[in-house]
């Protein structure tokens, strides 16, 4: 009696230890809570030249996604992390595009004289974007079929009927996908698209429990499997968008010119030196489909070269050397010489 008493005491101990682990992927510890969990999980290839200013709109997602997640703002969510990937990555320069209107707003504000004119953003200091990245979230979740490893009131074993709990092992499967559209963000042209997915490994998550009480984009739910899911996603789509605007030749725009000189729209914080040098364009013709806004037709002609004598952080000088006697203004187009 006294030896069976011991067994049964060790197996509930045993038990217990087993529900305690289970508890435990479904936890995390409070010191853990303030580390910012990054959205990358690999390394992001090096673009070559200045940096490519980007732009991240909302991503689209089917109405199914509300039925299941309640408020999430799956769409909004996604474009948000996108954008925090980017500036992760330390390869783009990243506008912000999801609160323009109160930008502008500003802005106009100050134009009418509503603000004081020593303070508040100025009329057309905008920053143009080279790139617009865009996105339909086509899958997010897992349709479960159980609650992970639990412990119930059940069993068949003799174990189980020692003991008065049923051990059981549930499964679920799912999986996040992306459709993602690269933009060229100076003639509107679609230039890549790009399908990204990841299964969701539910392996250490009690799908019991569920994801209700945890928000989009916070660290409790990039700690989740789904949360891993949607970081690996990103994280290949970020790579992808990299390598592309690598073979992309970096374009700025005139922001004024006089006595000779060019003044760029980028300067030390995109990564121009000295003695760079850039074709200077001008857009001559741009046809678009009426119906469809496809670019059919850009014409563009080439006024010179301007070499880079002056770098400030947002900003450039250079001399120019003319081709002809056309003389550059603001908004004609600067493009790194290709090699």
């Amino acid at each position: 009696m006294v030896c069976l008493a011991k067994v049964k005491i060790s197996v509930i101990a045993t038990s217990f230890a087993v529900l305690a682990l289970s508890f435990s992927f479904i936890s995390t510890p409070a010191a853990d809570e303030d580390e910012k969990v990054p959205i990358l999980m690999d390394s992001v290839q090096k673009i070559e030249g200045p940096k490519r200013v980007v732009s991240v709109g909302k991503f689209d997602a089917i109405g199914a996604f509300e039925q299941q997640y309640g408020d999430w703002d799956i769409g909004g969510g996604i474009s948000a992390m996108m954008t925090t990937a980017l500036v992760e990555s330390n390869r783009f320069i990243v506008l912000e595009r999801a609160n323009m209107q109160q930008i502008l707003a500003e802005q106009q504000m100050k134009g009418q004289g509503v603000t004081s004119a020593s303070t508040g953003p100025d009329l057309g200091m905008v920053t143009g974007a080279n790139f617009m990245i865009y996105g339909s979230v086509t899958e997010f979740g897992s349709s479960d079929s159980g609650g992970g490893f639990s412990l119930g009131l059940s069993g068949g074993n003799a174990l189980s009927k020692m003991l008065g709990v049923g051990l059981s092992r549930q499964t679920a499967t799912g999986k996040v996908a992306m459709d993602i559209r690269l933009v060229n963000a100076t003639t509107s042209q679609v230039m890549e698209v790009y399908k990204v997915s990841e299964q969701i490994d539910n392996s250490s998550w009690d799908i019991s429990v569920g994801y209700e009480g945890v928000s989009l984009g916070t660290n409790q739910f990039l700690k989740t499997p789904l949360g891993e899911a949607t970081r690996l996603c990103i994280t290949k789509a970020v790579q992808m968008i990299a390598a592309k605007t690598n073979s992309v030749a970096w374009t700025g725009r005139i922001v004024d010119f006089e006595g000779g000189e060019v003044y760029i729209n980028a300067g030390g914080n995109s990564g121009l030196n000295q003695n760079d040098k850039f074709m200077v364009e001008r857009i001559i013709k741009k046809l678009t489909d009426p119906q469809t806004g496809e670019l059919l037709l850009l014409r563009k002609k080439e006024l010179g070269i301007v070499t880079l004598t002056e770098i400030l952080p947002k900003i450039s000088l250079g001399k120019f050397s003319p081709f002809d006697v056309d003389a550059p203004k603001r908004g004609d187009l600067v493009v790194t010489i290709k090699k």
